[in-house]
């Protein structure tokens, strides 16, 4: 194997090519956007991705473009405490720190990393083809290339896969959310990131930098709702009028064509992510609701992994092989977990809400770590759980 096609060039799909060159193979990534720009809002990265970016040499530049997260807090939309958490001692306890950043500045780094002429813009997929020597990929333009391997990082709605698995649909959650980012000199807003419960929506705060705010918010509806960016604004400033502070402040702040909205959707954890020499990763094999704060995380895991896949098995069949039999069992369990937190945390019933909150704030502390001890204390560098 020498030379790798990636389709795709978002989170998982540029860190699986950084990690392909730093073991000499030939990269390609394809994207079809015309121009990288402000793309997107805030993500977090938990300590388990972080050390991911540490082997790829990129992380002390993102912690730097990012904010680290020393603590964070569920409330209620009233405002009240419902839990506490110290995430300052992840630094301690996994060895790096949580990060948030603003995913365009994730990109520019990523970017940055790789050799030049590998990204190529404005090149949207239309399919491939393979034989027992090689994989072709043709492009809407006309163009085409060929490699020993095709990966498949183009998203939850996957030209890839859409191939590869046309049976496959998405799942709807329920619920749409709504995402922006402000600039603020608001220091309730700048000094904690927090998640708010109310009934059948969320609200959550996070500081991506010295003085930017990525927020984010969920509501119980049927999907496909059609919107101008002025209605959406309205329709926010309505849903949380009555919320605490500082949530209509940061609302009122944001321009209303900066507010994004998208339904949140996953896929239940299917089989397999590979046919022959083509083979999926990120949003395009194991998409996952945003619930656990683990999405870009997973899509870094596996990145890590499939490259070192690659590198060390003789054959692509058996490097793919070791890549799902790596990955699938923990992006299931995060897919699954992500799912049922949604659930509970999404509940309609104005006494179901209350009463999730009310365990909530009553349940042990040790209680609440064992997800997150599973989730961020993962060294997929070293394929275990950090004690």
């Amino acid at each position: 194997m020498k030379k790798i096609v990636i389709i795709g060039g978002g989170i998982g799909g540029l860190c699986t090519a950084i990690a392909l060159q730093q073991h000499g193979f030939e990269v390609k990534v394809y994207e079809k956007v015309k121009k990288l720009g402000e793309v997107g809002a805030g993500l977090i990265l938990w300590s388990n991705a972080v050390k991911v970016l540490r082997t790829l040499g990129v992380a002390d530049a993102v912690i730097n473009a990012g904010s680290i997260l020393k603590r964070s807090q569920i409330r209620s939309s009233g405002g009240a405490t419902l839990v506490n958490a110290r995430m300052d001692e992840m630094q301690a306890k996994f060895g790096e720190p949580v990060v948030a950043i603003h995913r365009a500045d994730l990109h520019e780094i990523l970017i940055h990393a790789l050799k030049s002429e590998t990204l190529k813009l404005d090149m949207p997929c239309v399919k491939f083809e393979q034989d027992e020597n090689k994989v072709s990929v043709y492009f809407e333009n006309g163009e085409s290339d060929s490699a020993d391997v095709l990966i498949g990082a183009d998203g939850i709605h996957s030209v890839i896969r859409r191939q590869m698995f046309p049976e496959i649909q998405l799942r709807y959650s329920g619920h749409t959310a709504w995402r922006g980012v402000v600039e603020t000199e608001n220091e309730a807003a700048l000094g904690l990131t927090s998640e708010s419960w109310g009934v059948g929506a969320r609200f959550g705060i996070v500081r991506v930098d010295e003085s930017r705010i990525y927020w984010f918010a969920t509501y119980n509806q049927p999907m496909g709702e059609k919107a101008t960016s002025e209605q959406r604004k309205s329709k926010l400033l309505s849903l949380f009028n009555k919320w605490h502070n500082p949530i209509r402040h940061l609302l009122t702040a944001t321009p209303a064509d900066l507010i994004l909205q998208n339904d949140i959707c996953d896929i239940p954890p299917f089989t397999s992510w590979t046919q022959g020499r083509v083979t999926l990763l990120g949003d395009a094999a194991h998409p996952t609701t945003p619930n656990m704060g683990q999405g870009a995380c997973m899509a870094i895991e596996s990145a890590y992994v499939l490259a070192r896949s690659l590198k060390e098995e003789a054959g692509y069949g058996s490097a793919l092989r070791r890549y799902e039999d790596e990955r699938h069992k923990r992006t299931a369990w995060i897919t699954n977990t992500s799912w049922m937190i949604g659930r509970g945390s999404q509940v309609s019933n104005p006494l179901l809400a209350s009463i999730r909150n009310f365990l909530v704030r009553v349940m042990p502390s040790a209680a609440m770590q064992i997800n997150l001890q599973r989730a961020a204390g993962f060294d997929a560098t070293a394929k275990r759980l950090i004690k």
